[in-house]
């Protein structure tokens, strides 16, 4: 087996869940070696190469110095939202492939900008996008291509903490998520990708025509708080919307950080003769993002995506099944033991290393690139909506969107200048 030498970009919690997910992957015979780190604040640097063995030398504060290296195979970027793409293009630009993380943007023309990058450089790059690397996802997919919820009329993408906005009630994320500089948007970018990505993914990738959204910062905050997180304006706390889509299909968003009250409801998608419930999506990495003896970095206890299966039968009789579609419950591990190959199909990580070696192509993989960047391109959808005060067809959408992506970062060590592509309307 080929190894594969893999850097990564920053060093903050994310990153961890990279690690832990490289090293159960090593467990199982993966030849896999990280041999550089780059961080600009020097403690977490330093923190990080002696947790995982990381020899000094091959730690950077700043990430170009490291991209002078000749023994890299592929770069992982977890830095955050708003330089995703300013950091992921300087990587190809620099020759390396690249496997940045989620959100792909915080606009829709940095995701577009970052798509494009991929050809004028010729690299290979990925997205980290969870919830579509299970089995959950895959028989959703499958049953809807085959027809089985008859015509596909109606979808629901939902995400909901009833308090959880990451650096503020939340002290153990960054404050970076609640700066609108960095951060810059809220649920609907943070966590929303992973619902909407889903939803689109499973219903074959509509094309948009219009979408109407709503965003709120309306969510409880305390002055005393306000001062621990250095919490300087609003960051969106609720994001909803409602979309239609080429053919008549619609699809209502809701993505919240926080708000009072228990439970709103879960995913679904709705046909004519079907519907699916889709309950407990995977945010947080699946089974090998799962330290030895720990809980997911971030992400509380493994999560066990299921699907329930609403229908009226030929004889109008309704009925009612439930899928367990977990990757470790029986269905995920029967689904292995009789096709070894859709292990490559069950983890972000996994499925890029076997881009890298060839096992897969442009063909065989899920193209995360290209969904996370139509995942933008909804969700910009309803930011703009949202400032407006109207709906927005997609054209508008292209035409109004604007790059915001870091051109300057301001570090300990000077200023980080990021040369990157204008967007251009299509």
């Amino acid at each position: 087996m080929k190894e594969i030498r893999i850097a990564i970009i920053g060093t903050g919690m994310i990153s961890h869940r990279h690690m832990t997910v490289i090293n159960n992957l090593k467990k199982q015979g993966q030849a896999l070696t990280v041999v550089a780190a780059a961080e600009i604040d020097k403690d977490k640097l330093e923190a990080f190469g002696k947790q995982y063995g990381i020899p000094e030398e091959n730690l950077y504060q700043d990430f170009r110095e490291m991209l002078k290296r000749d023994d890299i195979d592929e770069v992982e970027v977890c830095v955050h939202n708003n330089l995703h793409t300013s950091v992921a293009t300087a990587v190809m630009a620099a020759g390396f492939d690249c496997y940045s993380e989620k959100p792909m943007s915080a606009s829709y023309a940095d995701a577009k900008i970052l798509y494009d990058a991929q050809k004028k450089y010729g690299k290979k790059l990925a997205i980290q996008i969870s919830s579509i690397y299970n089995p959950q996802t895959r028989i959703a997919k499958k049953m809807i291509e085959e027809g089985k919820l008859g015509k596909v009329y109606h979808a629901r993408s939902v995400g909901h903490r009833r308090q959880g906005r990451p650096g503020y009630d939340m002290p153990f994320f960054s404050k970076d998520f609640i700066n609108p500089k960095v951060g810059v948007h809220g649920p609907l970018f943070d966590l929303g990708i992973y619902h909407l990505a889903q939803m689109l993914y499973v219903l074959g990738m509509p094309e948009l025509e219009s979408v109407y959204g709503v965003q709120s910062c309306d969510y409880w905050t305390d002055e005393r708080i306000d001062k621990i997180t250095n919490r300087i304006a609003p960051v969106e706390d609720l994001g909803v919307g409602i979309a239609r889509f080429k053919g008549g299909l619609s699809m209502d968003i809701y993505e919240d950080w926080a708000i009072h009250m228990d439970e709103i409801g879960t995913s679904f998608v709705a046909g004519s003769e079907g519907g699916l419930k889709f309950i407990d999506v995977d945010t947080t990495g699946g089974p090998l993002a799962v330290p030895e003896g720990g809980q997911i970095m971030g992400g509380g206890m493994l999560q066990k995506p299921r699907l329930e299966w609403f229908g009226v039968d030929k004889d109008g009789v309704l009925f009612e099944n439930k899928l367990d579609c977990a990757i470790g419950d029986i269905t995920g591990q029967q689904e292995l033991m009789l096709h070894p190959e859709m292990e490559m199909y069950n983890d972000n990580q996994l499925q890029w290393y076997s881009y890298l070696r060839g096992d897969l192509d442009d063909t065989t993989r899920i193209d995360s690139p290209y969904i996370a960047m139509q995942t933008a391109f909804l969700s910009e959808g309803v930011v703009l909506s949202s400032e407006l005060g109207r709906s927005v067809t997609a054209d508008e959408i292209k035409a109004l969107s604007k790059s915001i992506a870091l051109r300057e970062q301001e570090t300990p060590f000077g200023t980080i200048k990021y040369d990157f592509d204008e967007y251009k309307p299509e």
